[in-house]
């Protein structure tokens, strides 16, 4: 159950809240930083130390989905004007 849970859900659920958080702040540092302690806080409470690894790769993916979110917006501004 676990294994499903670090390589399937968690990182769709990282994938769809960075999307949503961009889309609502247009912060490219709000997002990533709430999820590093929302993980952090599972890993306290659900998981062990080891899932911090886990922590640093979701925090990462969701830099990675925020920032490709940002470019795309710059490209659309670019296009417009």
């Amino acid at each position: 159950m676990e294994f499903q849970l670090i390589f399937l859900v968690f990182p769709i659920i990282v994938l769809i809240i960075s999307i949503v958080g961009y889309s609502v702040t247009k912060k490219t540092y709000v997002t990533p930083a709430i999820l590093f302690v929302l993980f952090t806080f599972l890993m306290l409470l659900l998981f062990n130390e080891s899932f911090f690894i886990w922590v640093l790769l979701y925090t990462l993916l969701s830099v990675i989905v925020t920032m490709i979110m940002y470019l795309f917006g710059r490209i659309k501004r670019k296009r417009t004007k």
